[in-house]
């Protein structure tokens, strides 16, 4: 295949994995789509899947292009980090507000594959995992709190800390492992993305950190006109129970896991660091070729013998 084909294929490939992670702008199907699914749809519709084909195929398969539009995946995925975080401060819908969070924390990755540091890959295949966990365990709650009183209208809600503890317990650990808080699987992904990508794109990685800032806003807002201040009237007059053993057996894995992985990063990190470090290589030798190839058709001489 010729160097345009090469091209035009590895864009084709870029924008069908952009749609699915959603990548900025093309994100607009994720907050319909996440408020109209069932829980367990929703658990597995979000971006994973997208980054993955983005790292096995656009990197695996066309490192020298990914390479060249780098720079442009770079600004959009701190547009979507902003624009994402941004837009789920404002939510009144808990599922809507999941939706944007997830674009916003899904950049993060994103940032991570396309500044081509091995720390920075790492941190982004990090955050795929983590994202898996602590995402499908916000989801789940978001589904048990539906059953009880049928609707993710925040604003309905309020003062429930008392009447269901542990369902408050659950929301707090797994919006605090979203938001990145140290010792917790969050922080590590986000974190090595971060330090990964700083030397070469300090700018962008200045505006970046400001999502980090923002998602705590989100995050903690939510668990606070959900769960605590005077109870709302819905609260008030119906009586739910709190997590049963069926939900507190899908949750408390997942919450598990969210805390090991935050103290325990090497266990995986070092599975994740091989495939990643082959796969940077490669890209950076090919693009090391590209510039020392002599042209075609031209033998450097050989000195003359004395």
């Amino acid at each position: 295949m010729t160097a345009r084909g090469l091209t035009w294929a590895s864009l084709a490939f870029l924008v069908a994995f952009a749609v699915k992670v959603p990548v900025f702008p093309l994100h607009g199907w994720i907050a319909d789509t996440f408020s109209e699914a069932p829980t367990a749809m929703g658990m597995v519709v979000a971006g994973k899947l997208g980054l993955y084909s983005i790292l096995r195929f656009n990197l695996g398969l066309f490192p020298e292009q990914s390479r060249r539009v780098a720079p442009l995946m770079i600004a959009l995925a701190v547009f979507g980090i902003l624009y994402g975080a941004s837009l789920a401060l404002v939510q009144k819908d808990l599922k809507r507000l999941l939706a944007f969070s997830t674009v916003s924390h899904l950049s993060f990755c994103t940032l991570g594959i396309f500044c081509f540091s091995i720390s920075g890959v790492d941190g982004a295949v990090y955050q795929i995992l983590n994202h898996g966990v602590s995402g499908s365990a916000f989801f789940l709650l978001l589904g048990f709190l539906y059953e009880r009183y049928g609707t993710y209208e925040i604003p309905a809600y309020g003062g429930m800390a008392a009447k269901l503890p542990w369902m408050a317990t659950m929301f707090v650990v797994t919006s605090l492992s979203l938001i990145g808080l140290p010792m917790m699987n969050g922080f590590v992904g986000e974190f090595l993305v971060l330090s990964g990508s700083f030397a070469g794109h300090a700018r962008w990685i200045a505006l970046a950190t400001i999502g980090v800032i923002l998602s705590a806003a989100y995050m903690l807002w939510m668990v606070q006109r959900l769960f605590y201040g005077t109870a709302s009237p819905m609260v008030t007059e119906r009586a739910v129970p709190d997590l049963n053993f069926r939900e507190n057996s899908a949750l408390w894995p997942a919450v598990a896991l969210m805390l090991i992985m935050g103290v325990a990063s090497p266990y995986w990190l070092r599975a994740i660091d091989g495939q990643v470090t082959a796969l940077v290589g490669t890209a950076t030798q090919i693009r090391t070729h590209s510039v020392d190839v002599p042209q075609a058709g031209l033998v450097p001489m050989e000195p003359e013998k004395q």
